[in-house]
């Protein structure tokens, strides 16, 4: 072996002399310098030289950084085949001598099966442990040896690793069973041998070589003093010709780079902007990317370039970073080469360690070199290569720490011979270790210190460590070291907030380790483990001696405490105590040598306190009794609650009667002077339970909250454990083993109560009663404490098991618990485990989850309530007041008396049986005669009824007791003698009539009968119970007498009831069920002779009668009743509007974005749209906007740093005043049709004017427009009488006389206003129940009221009623523009486009149309056409209302945006210089006037009447709003379109009328599939929230489309609707690619207005032509279902089908699928598709089609039931089989329900063809896997699997996408799409619209448009998302076996899937309620810490 040592110049010259040879001959090639190592392995003159002269010649020319390299992939630069070739390659071939792979593969083979896993852990990799086998918490399987094994089945618990930890499957020592899963098992059956002798010889010798010099270079390399250069032998060196190939290198500039290295002191942001600063050329991309990797790596090259550019870089970051006082960032600037060697060296690790895997022998001659120390120059041992590794830890950066730890684990650290090495070295420098980690800032997993767990959890190892390497001093003395600066002059601990704390915190590791090293105490014990123990517990018990009394308090008298002293870190450091003082009396009570010397040593160091303390003390006297007490007051000196002293004697007291030992100088060869006496040793702990009864008593107020906290954690179930309970303990083993009046004076004496105690005594003037009285209290709750406080081992003769029992059943009686509850409520052993699954069966009832947010609880079972404990030491006094309030009632409730007994007390250990002999001392009798006796004396100030009931409660344990020990013949107990004697049964019977303890008079009842009963005096007490007996007697047989009489008098009424019912039967009948009275209407649409008997229909001339609405509503903010009427104030509908994917059937592929020249459709897959939802709560529309105000305003003045709110203002979002539901908009809410139209005739009102009546002879009809600037408004009068026989005027006499009406407009109205009355035609309108028909008339003319029904169709002309201005709208964009005159459609209009205005859209209340009244005047009797009927009545066949639709198609003309020229400038015109923007460039349609249709029809013989009907307006009625309901309804509108467009929309902006629809289309979607999913049926089970927000929307839809939009926008919406559904144009979509139903919503909407020009447009009326519609929409359906049909139709008919046409009837559906058939496979033959045809069954495809065609009639029916009013038939209110509930749709709809019906047109097939001809069906069709899903079905959430440790199994592989091979630290499932994101992380940020958010924020813009839910697997947490700045954190769906979830795998236990909590988490999703669940959770809990969901 070559011996390497001397400075670099030496290794030089060694090195040339080495490498004469082949300085004459370079070596260039790989097979060379093998031949040349070959050649020298032979001579063995081989040394780790030869390797490294290689590198220094490769490494630097292949692993050196570039300037031009990719900083954010450091290594892409590098050729890995190279790497492989030069350097991996060139190892393997050396070190096999051979064929690599096949050397390898056989070395393999010679292992015996692996026993062990050894697996080692990643950051966040799931682990598991077992409950029931582990030795340890520590001890964790893999998932793969975890599925293999036998612990499934057990109690296991799961989390998740922090990384650096490995598998202990097959490690003996880490399990009490099943050690080894089923694959390692096999390894533990081979025979142990030397695995050095399966590996040859000469391999062995070369792996020694390679070996050596791999771990030599690494270990240099990466520890480096200076990275400024590289060792001498590895610098390029000037030579003669010697290296050619490095000429090139060193000619050129040597390079640098600048590296930046992790640490734990900046933020990330802070780095981020450091380096954009200081980078040239880094913007914040790049930045992340560096910080991401700095995170990562601990390291990361920022720039590489000459040194003083990176200097300059270096001088940058420390500069910005260090500023505010604080460590700079590490910034090192490196020699290029040394990068290079450093990554080359990360790399042989890496190859190193999976080499080891290979053999056994590997490992074995690996470990040896490891700990091999070489001789250095001066004779002595070098440190080891495994020594300078861990003392060089920090020196490492993160990925360096890694793969060495890694390296160290995987070849030493699985066999055991090689483990103890290590631990050995380990321990040996353990000291240097941790400074150095103390001083580091690294978390502790990316230290070397954290492979300690994998040594001392090793029982073998650690007792062999504790005796041989003396383990516990080595820890104990590092720690001391630590805590020697914390002390302070009086040699206490001392610590100062914020001052050295992390250092001391990262000390505390070490009481980690003691934990490990203690956990096992050895089975037998030798002379060196005692001395190793011993000599670590003296260390110990110095730095307790510290401890003791650290951390004083004094009583604040005059002022409040100004400075609160750092308590917390005292605290901290005893809960990292406390196991480890738990284990190290497990470790002393196991053997008596060792105990006896620990013992001595800890009196020994008790008496040193307490001579330090310098006790004085003081003569006391009460009662003829006197005693020597310590002179000290609580209530002005200094106490501590830290006595780990006094506590630890306490604890190993316990322990006494396990030896035979009492507390005596004798048995511990102690002198009398060196033995604390028993006094002295109760005096601390008495010090402090009487401080805390002080401030329990309120004397302590001044000292603040920081005492209160410390006295909270002092009783916390975490802490008292080593505090409370031990201060009990010791006060209990002193009250046994003193004298009893002894301790009761000096007990007194602390709390200040001796001279309460005199029977004389009087209260002085000084003194606080109040306190005085809160102290007697205390002082008699302690003794009950110390005398009945049994269940702890070694104070009552019980197990650990019935302390627990005890626990549990005590706060069980507080109320039924939680298991979590439970077990937070228990305290823990060292193992974490409470004990509590072994005996809550036997004790408790589990009473499961009800609902799916509840837990499940354990409920206390009965018999065990008599052992309840109303004093439970561990009892707050909340849990206190609660259980004894609890026992109450349940004692009331079972009839029983109200006395809470304490329960039966078990029996002392040997030294604690003096407990009971206290209660029967002279000084205890006294004491409870003395408060008895007060009680009764009135005179008495310091009596509390608190005090007898303790003192009653004292009575019956110490009755308990002798009841007890009578049982056991023992007659030393007397103490009901000696009561008798001191009278003080008499006290108790003067006592049971008096009024000042009349609450607890039972429990003086009982004490009495117990103390009869057990001293004998029983006579009484039998006389009482047989009256009470007798009482009970007759208290039964009068409850039966009166529940028979009861009875009886039900049944009579009940008889009564039936009686009075039948005879008012009819009564009953008329009587309306309403709940309360409103104002309703009814719509007299039809008379009610048209109805079909017993069957609805909404829609055509055979439509039924609507139901009655409500009109009356009552504003949420006013509380005022308000009429719902145009006329009346406006009333708004809170709303809130957001962008949906729920109901998405293609989540894969991206909806392109909108632009403005593309005509919004609702797409097929329903991919995206604005989904509208309302809490149905109603308002004023000014009190709305008043309070939206005031929100705006707060918001606006909310500080910035309190938590953010729950709506966004900016998004105009605020919450429902009533309810606080999310809204961002309100709907104005619409009258029923009918309503809007406003009966009698038009007149003249005060405010009012009207145009001057023109000649009938000139002017035969006339359209009024005024200005703008004169205020006029006009309304119908409504007190004119109704005149007869007025002619109807048709639309052409208006066409004809329209310019000469504008000539004569400007003169109408200073005309009109002279005449006070009508004199010219007026607009009559008759009203009746029955009919009503309107008719224009003339002055004094009659007319016939022809027979029909009240025509809904109102005109869209509208009134707006002058009112006072309403404050605008905060969310609406009101810009004015001057309205343009209306014109009508004329003859010419189409020539005429080109001067037709392109007007505004929408309007805002400035901008609304004015007054405009329709006056015809009569043209004659020769030209009086006949009155027309009204359109509800119209009549018109299908074919022929197609045929008319193709023929306005046919003269349908567009023109773009650019082509429609400004009106000329002039009348009411926009202004020339009013710049007006349009937003969209939608094509604007044209088609000809109504006439032309009209001739063309009656042409063709068809009825062109009717048609022509369906779009005349025969009324002159006007709708009339005030001013408010246009903001709102601009409002509202725009909401929707900046929602679903996600842009601000322009007023005019033609696509905001579309979108509105667009929405009520896909809003009603949602509604029908929420049903779906709930299983219930359309009508009648929807939400009222869901009914009034229909209802409302529904309504306001229609008045948007024919009021509020610009005529001619919403013909040309009409027209191009129509196009796509009966054109083929490649400019239209396919019927395949929209959504029918949304086709069915826009187009009922618009239809109306298709000839109205600008004039007047008819609102939707559900008659003959709404019928039309949905048939062709049907029709269109049927066809889109064929297509998804056609692949494979069906061919037997469905059995269950009992409703069904005949098979006559379906063969019309053949024809219609042979259209379909030939689209989709267009190459079959006219005789295929015969034959094909005939052997389809037509019946089942019409099954299939009923079927699948529900979703969308249930929509049709659902929209047509609020546009009509008609109730739903009472058989769609229950769920139907399909048949059944097809039928009833389509009757209910007017459809037809077969297909010989549906396709009885001659167009049906013809629309079939062109339909299945357009190009984008055959595009579509020809692609892999086309998406014809049609039918409406209900989304799901991805399925999740019933087990979350599968789930979490599967998701340990996911690895970041970023970061190639990088595992994801937070993945976070999608639960709509499954995608999984890697969550919170700067390497997966992105941009979005300018914005870097997270990619959960991307993920659910993209997936949820803004709205998602993701499951942060390793942290089994739900994150919901609303946008992207808001967010809340949910239970996940997973539940243990108690019920309950587990956030974070705190618990660990195994979860499963609960469906009821998915599925209400699915319908969370489906109704669209994620948003407002955010609100609410963010209303409900405002966290002061602030989430940044932008960047989850």
């Amino acid at each position: 072996m070559d011996v390497e040592g001397g400075s670099s110049d030496e290794l030089d010259k060694d090195l040339d002399l080495d490498l004469e040879f082949p300085a004459r001959k370079p070596l260039n090639t790989p097979e060379e310098v093998l031949e040349y190592w070959n050649e020298c392995f032979k001579k063995e003159t081989l040394s780790c030289l030869h390797f490294r002269e290689w590198w220094r010649q490769k490494v630097p020319k292949i692993f050196s950084p570039i300037p031009s390299m990719n900083y954010q992939k450091p290594t892409d630069h590098i050729e890995e085949d190279d790497v492989q070739k030069y350097f991996f390659d060139l190892l393997e071939r050396f070190l096999c001598n051979g064929e690599p792979k096949e050397v390898l593969k056989q070395l393999s083979s010679l292992n015996d099966p692996p026993a062990q896993c050894g697996k080692v852990f990643k950051i966040g990799e799931p682990t598991y442990s077992c409950r029931d086998c582990g030795l340890d918490p520590t001890c964790v399987l893999c998932v793969d040896c975890f599925k293999n094994s036998e612990h499934g089945s057990h109690r296991y618990k799961m989390s998740t690793s922090i990384g650096g930890g490995y598998c202990d499957c097959g490690d003996p020592e880490a399990w009490t069973e099943h050690p080894s899963c089923a694959v390692h098992v096999l390894g533990t059956q081979s025979e142990n041998s030397d695995p050095l002798a399966k590996v040859p010889v000469d391999i062995q010798q070369r792996a020694r070589h390679v070996f050596t010099g791999v771990l030599k270079y690494a270990y240099e390399l990466l520890t480096l003093d200076t990275f400024m250069k590289l060792p001498g032998d590895l610098q390029y060196k000037e030579r003669d010709s010697v290296d050619p190939m490095m000429d090139d290198l060193l000619e050129v500039e040597d390079m640098y780079a600048t590296v930046l290295y992790n640490d734990e002191v900046h933020t990330f942001e802070e780095v981020i902007t450091t380096l954009q600063r200081a980078v040239e050329n880094c913007d914040r991309n790049l930045a992340i990317s560096f910080v991401s990797l700095i995170d990562r790596e601990g390291r990361c090259l920022v720039k590489c370039s000459p040194f003083q550019q990176c200097n300059e870089v270096k001088r940058i970051v420390e500069r910005i970073t260090g500023r505010r006082g604080i460590k700079p960032l590490k910034v090192m600037v490196i020699h290029s080469h040394v990068v290079a060697h450093q990554v080359f060296a990360m790399r042989l690790i890496s190859w190193l360690d999976g080499i080891l895997g290979y053999s056994e022998g590997f490992r074995a001659l690996f470990s040896k070199i490891l700990v091999e120390q070489e001789m250095g120059g001066n004779s002595r041992k070098q440190p080891s290569i495994l020594e300078g590794m861990l003392r060089h830890d920090t020196v490492l950066w993160k990925a360096a720490r890694s793969a060495i730890h890694h390296l160290l684990i995987s070849g030493m650290l699985l066999e055991h011979a090689s483990k103890k090495e290590f631990a050995t070295v380990f321990t040996n420098s353990y000291g240097a270790i941790l400074k150095d980690f103390i001083n580091d800032d690294h978390e502790h997993s990316f230290s070397v210190t954290s492979l300690s767990v994998q040594l001392f959890t090793v029982p073998t190892l650690a007792h062999y460590l504790v005796a041989q390497q003396d383990v516990l001093a080595i820890l104990l003395r590092t720690f001391m070291s630590e805590c020697e600066r914390k002390r302070n002059a009086k040699g206490k601990l001392e610590f100062e907030r914020n001052l050295g704390l992390p250092a001391f915190r990262r000390a505390n590791f070490v009481l980690i380790d003691l934990k490990y090293l203690l956990s096992i105490p050895p089975s037998e014990y030798d002379d060196n483990t005692r001395r190793g123990f011993l000599h670590g517990f003296s260390m110990l018990l110095d730095i307790l001696s510290w401890m003791q009394g650290m951390d004083c308090h004094t009583r604040q008298v005059n002022q409040h405490i100004e400075f609160e002293a750092d308590w917390e870190n005292g605290f901290n450091l005893h809960i990292k105590l406390a196991p480890v003082i738990a284990l190290l009396l497990n470790w002393c009570s196991n053997d008596k040598v060792i105990f006896l010397k620990a013992y001595r040593m800890l009196l020994k160091k008790l008496h040193e306190e307490n001579k330090a303390e310098g006790f004085k003390t003081n003569k006391v006297e009460l009662k003829d009794t006197s005693a020597d007490c310590v002179e000290f007051s609580v209530a002005t000196l200094p106490v501590s609650l830290h006595l780990p002293l006094c506590r630890l004697l306490a604890g190993m007291s316990l322990y006494l009667d396990k030896f035979g030992l009492k507390f005596s100088g004798d048995d511990f060869k102690l002198v009398e002077e060196e033995m604390p006496s028993l006094s002295l040793v109760l005096e601390m702990p008495l010090r402090t339970s009487v401080m805390v009864s002080q401030v329990h008593a309120g004397m302590w107020r001044r000292n603040g909250y920081s005492l209160q906290h410390q006295i909270f954690f002092y009783h916390n179930a975490r802490c008292r454990g080593e505090m409370y309970d031990r201060d009990i303990q010791t006060m209990q083993f002193c009250a046994a083993n003193m004298d009893h009046d002894t301790f009761l004076l000096q007990v007194l004496d602390k709390f200040g109560l001796v001279h309460w105690a005199n029977t004389d005594f009087q209260v002085a003037e000084e003194e606080s009663i109040r306190h005085l009285t809160a102290l007697v209290e205390e002082f008699f709750g302690l003794l009950v404490t110390i005398v009945g406080e049994r269940f702890t081992p070694g104070v009552g003769d019980i197990t650990v098991e019935d302390m627990v029992r005890k626990e549990i059943i005590q706060l069980l009686c507080v109320e039924p618990m939680s298991h979590s509850a439970l077990n937070k409520a228990l305290p823990e052993d060292v193992n974490h485990e409470t004990g509590l699954e072994k005996v809550i069966e036997q004790v408790a009832t589990f009473k499961k989850p009800v609902g799916p947010s509840s837990k499940g609880v354990y409920e206390l079972k009965e018999e065990f309530y008599k052992e309840y404990d109303v004093f439970f030491y561990h009892f707050t006094r909340e849990d206190q007041s609660k259980s004894e309030e609890a026992q109450r009632a349940r004692l009331k409730a079972a009839n029983s008396p109200q006395v809470c007994p304490p329960p039966p007390l078990p029996a002392l250990s040997r030294n604690f049986l003096g407990l009971t002999n206290m209660l029967q001392s002279d000084m205890m009798l006294h004491l409870l005669k003395l408060v008895l006796l007060r009680a009764d004396d009135l005179k008495s100030r310091c009596f509390s009824e608190c005090q007898v009931h303790k003192v009653l409660y004292l009575i019956g344990m110490a009755l308990g007791e002798e009841e007890r020990l009578q049982k056991i013949d023992s007659n030393t107990f007397i103490f009901t003698k000696k009561a008798l004697e001191l009278g003080l049964l008499e006290a108790m019977d003067t006592l049971s009539g008096s009024h000042r303890i009349e609450s607890h008079r039972e429990l003086l009842a009982w004490t009495i009968r117990k103390f009869r009963a057990v001293s004998g005096v029983e006579e009484k007490m039998e006389v009482v119970e047989d009256t009470e007996e007798e009482d009970d007697e007759a208290k039964k047989k009068r409850a039966k007498a009166a529940g028979e009489r009861r009875k009886r008098i039900m049944a009579q009424m009940a008889n009564q009831q039936k009686t009075f019912m039948s005879e008012n039967s009819k009564l009953f009948d008329e009587t309306s069920s309403g709940l309360r009275e409103r104002a309703i209407s009814t719509c007299d649409w039809e008379e009610e002779t048209s109805l079909e008997p017993g069957f609805p229909v909404c829609l055509g001339p055979n439509r039924s009668l609507p139901c009655p609405t409500e009109t009356g509503f009552t504003c949420i903010l006013c509380q005022e009743e308000e009429k719902l009427a145009a006329d009346t104030n406006t009333l708004v509908m809170a709303s809130y509007v957001q962008k949906s994917t729920v109901l998405s059937k293609n989540r894969i592929d991206t909806p392109p974005p909108a632009s403005p020249s593309i005509f919004p459709f609702l797409p097929a897959n329903l991919s995206s749209a604005p989904h509208t939802s309302s809490c149905g709560h109603v308002m004023h529309a000014s009190c709305w906007q008043k309070y939206f105000d005031d929100v705006s305003e707060s918001e606006r003045r909310r500080y910035r740093t309190r938590h953010p709110t729950s709506f966004d203002i900016e998004k105009s979002e605020f919450l429902c005043p009533l309810c606080r539901s999310l809204s961002n908009s309100v709907i104005p809410l619409i009258p029923q049709y009918h309503l809007l139209q406003l009966p009698g005739t038009a007149s003249i009102s005060e405010a009012m004017e009207t145009t001057e009546v023109v000649e009938p002879a000139s002017i035969p009809a006339m359209e009024v427009s005024e200005e703008t600037s004169d205020g006029i408004e006009m309304v119908p009068d409504t007190h004119s009488e109704v005149v007869g026989d007025s002619p109807t005027i048709s639309a052409e006499m208006v066409i004809d006389t329209m310019e000469d009406v504008l000539e004569t407009v400007p003169n109408l109205p200073n005309e009109a206003t002279a005449s006070p009355t009508p004199q010219g035609p007026t607009v009559s309108v008759v009203t009746d129940e029955s009919e009503s028909v309107p008719s224009l008339s003339l002055p004094h003319s009659q007319s016939p009221l022809a027979s029909g029904h009240l025509d809904t169709a109102v005109t869209s002309t509208v009134t707006v009623v002058t009112a006072a201005d309403l404050p605008p709208s905060l969310p609406v964009d009101t810009t004015p523009s001057s309205p343009t005159h209306s014109e009508s459609s004329s003859s010419t209009e189409l020539a005429s486009a080109h001067s037709i205005s392109s007007d505004s859209t929408f309007m805002s209340a400035s901008e609304s149309p004015k007054a405009v009244q329709d006056t015809f005047c009569s043209p004659g009797p020769q030209t009086r056409p006949a009155p027309t009927l009204p359109r509800t009545t119209v009549v018109i066949d299908f074919s022929q209302w197609l045929e008319a639709l193709f023929i306005a198609l046919k003269y349908r003309r567009g023109l773009t945006p650019d082509q429609a020229s400004p009106p000329p400038n002039g009348g009411e015109a926009q202004p020339a210089d009013m710049d007006v923007a349009v937003t969209s460039t939608l094509t604007r349609f044209y088609t000809c006037p109504l006439d032309q249709v009209v001739e063309e029809l009656e042409q063709r013989h068809q009825d062109g009447a009717s048609f022509s009907r369906l779009f005349i307006v025969e009324d002159g009625c006007e709708l009339a709003f005030p001013s408010s309901v246009y903001e709102i309804m601009n409002s509202f509108s725009q909401t929707t379109y900046r929602v679903g467009l996600e842009g601000l929309p322009h007023l005019q902006d033609e696509r905001i009328p579309l979108m509105v629809w667009q929405s009520c289309g896909f809003t009603v979607h949602s509604i029908v599939v929420s049903a779906r999913e709930a299983e219930k049926a359309l009508f009648g089970s929807l939400s009222s929230r869901q009914n009034d927000c229909l209802s409302t929307f529904i309504r306001f839809c229609g008045v948007v489309g024919s009021n509020f939009g610009e005529p001619k926008v919403i013909r040309s919406h009409s027209l191009k609707l129509l196009s796509t559904i009966l054109e083929v144009d490649t400019i239209n979509p396919s019927i395949l690619e929209v959504d029918i139903f949304g086709l069915l919503v826009s187009l009922t909407y618009s239809l109306p207005s298709l000839f109205n020009g600008e004039g007047p447009a008819p609102l939707p009326s559900c008659n003959i032509q709404d019928n039309h519609i949905l048939r062709l929409m049907f029709l269109a359906q049927v066809t889109q279902l064929l297509f998804s049909m056609a692949p494979s139709f069906p061919t037997t008919t469905k059995p269950h089908f009992r409703h069904c046409p005949p098979v006559k009837d379906c063969r019309p559906l053949l024809d219609l699928m042979e259209v379909v058939t030939s689209v989709m496979d267009p190459l079959a033959s006219e005789d295929t598709t015969t034959s094909s045809s005939s052997s389809i069954d037509p019946t089942a495809v019409w099954q299939e089609v009923m079927e699948q065609s529900l979703g969308f009639l249930r929509c049709c029916a659902l929209f047509y039931h609020y546009l009509s009013g008609v109730s739903a038939p009472t058989e769609l209110t229950t769920l139907l089989p399909p048949d059944q509930e097809f039928l009833h749709l389509s009757r209910y709809l007017a459809l037809p329900s077969s297909p010989r019906q549906l396709l009885d047109s001659p167009f049906s097939l013809v629309l079939a063809k062109k339909w299945a001809n357009h190009p984008n069906v055959h595009i579509l069709l020809s692609k892999e896997s086309p998406n014809l899903n049609f039918v409406t079905a209900v989304p799901q959430l991805i399925e999740l699997p019933e087990d979350y440790s599968e789930l979490i199994n599967n998701i340990s592989s996911f690895s970041c996408p970023r970061s190639v091979g990088e595992e994801s630290r937070i993945p976070s499932m999608c639960l709509v799409c499954g995608t999984v994101v890697c969550s919170q992380s700067y390497c997966c940020q992105t941009e979005l619209d300018g914005v870097t958010v997270g990619a959960c924020t991307a993920h659910s813009h993209k997936c949820g448009a803004g709205s998602g839910l993701f499951l942060r697997v390793r942290e089994c947490k739900l994150v919901m998302f609303s946008g992207r700045t808001k967010g809340c954190y949910m239970s996940p769906p997973y539940l243990d076996q108690y019920g309950e979830t587990d956030q974070g795998l705190k618990r660990g236990n195994p979860l499963t899937l609960c469906r009821e909590r998915y599925a209400r988490l699915h319908r969370l999703w489906l109704n669209h309620g994620v948003s407002e669940e955010v609100t609410h959770n963010l209303e409900s809990s405002p966290g002061f810490v602030t989430t940044e969901w932008l960047h989850l």
